[in-house]
């Protein structure tokens, strides 16, 4: 075999180090940012906070960032989504985790939420689908759903129950119950879940439905008592603890929490995010976290976040519509 002469060397190791310079640069292009921050536009304590925080605990392990959560809430998600949206940089250091109903129903319901769903995000990865749980003061003399409506056919307008916001799922579904049931109940909007389940305890409201990861340590605590399971299912956790559906049929509700990125973010760097919240996903303590809360892992990616998101759209757009509920 000829050897190759100086002047070949030279030119072979001059296209060698060429493509060794490319492929460091595809590669610096394609890595995340040092600092990562995941905006949740709710208050601290709700559920989609509870699963930024556990993905920003993990996220470093296979990421070489810093990642921190930065509670940006208000508006019933609108103003952390819209920050987001508008004003966040589009270089992969600020990512939205946020809940179906501020993605799909915020934009019906708000006559200006400040940004679309569709136009104004790039869908990145799921992360959790979360029940829902109703609750009651210790106090109220209500053990299940047929005590509470009997209490308030009772005493009709005595009762209270708070909300994360006007317009998000567990008023949409205290709202149907009142409907379908023909009973009266106070409404009482709360900035948030966690400030509402401290007025529960507290007992200046009787009652709230809110995401079973944001309740389960009260329930636990025997601060609070579980009233039903706003699933088609029992829950793994609440196994004894009946579902409303049984009671008030269509009184179901599951919410899924997952992770946006501003229009305009690289495609290398969504893609990066995306594969590592699946290793996420698949570490054995995170599977067991997002067990205990008893939530179940939502595997999927930017295709089926946006069929999604526009299914939802599709599915509770018509329902506040019909509703004549309006927030400006």
């Amino acid at each position: 075999m000829k050897s190759l002469s100086p002047r070949r060397r030279q030119l072979a190791l001059a296209l060698a180090l060429t493509a060794l310079t490319a492929s460091f640069g595809a590669f610096a292009q394609t890595a995340l940012p040092k600092a990562i921050t995941l905006v949740v536009p709710q208050a601290p304590g709700g559920s989609n906070d509870v699963f930024a925080r556990a993905l920003a605990a993990r996220l470093p392990k296979v990421l070489d960032s810093s990642v921190v959560v930065e509670n940006r809430q208000g508006a019933g998600g609108n103003i952390g989504s819209a920050w987001v949206a508008k004003s966040a940089p589009r270089d992969g250091s600020v990512w939205l985790v946020t809940v179906n109903s501020t993605q799909t129903v915020n934009p019906v319901l708000y006559s200006k939420p400040g940004f679309d769903p569709i136009a104004d995000f790039e869908p990145v990865s799921g992360i959790a689908i979360v029940p829902h749980v109703l609750l009651a003061n210790n106090n109220v003399p209500a053990n299940n759903m047929a005590d509470l409506l009997a209490l308030a056919r009772k005493e009709p307008g005595k009762y209270s129950f708070g909300t994360a916001g006007n317009g998000t799922f567990s008023h949409l579904l205290m709202e149907y119950m009142k409907h379908s049931q023909k009973v009266q109940l106070t409404h009482v909007p709360y900035k948030g879940v966690a400030p509402a389940l401290t007025d529960l305890i507290g007992g200046q409201i009787s009652y709230v439905i809110s995401t079973l990861p944001a309740a389960l340590p009260f329930v636990k605590s025997g601060q609070l008592k579980p009233i039903s399971v706003l699933s088609l299912t029992r829950s793994t956790v609440l196994p004894n603890v009946a579902l409303a559906n049984d009671t008030v049929p269509g009184m179901v509700v599951e919410l899924w929490v997952a992770v946006y990125a501003p229009k305009g973010t690289p495609r290398e760097a969504i893609n990066q995010m995306r594969d590592a919240i699946a290793k996420v996903q698949a570490m054995p303590d995170m599977e067991t976290f997002i067990a205990a809360q008893g939530a179940a892992p939502l595997r999927i990616g930017p295709v089926e976040l946006l069929a999604l998101t526009r299914a939802e759209s599709e599915k509770w757009g018509p329902i506040v519509r019909e509703s004549g509920m309006k927030v400006d």
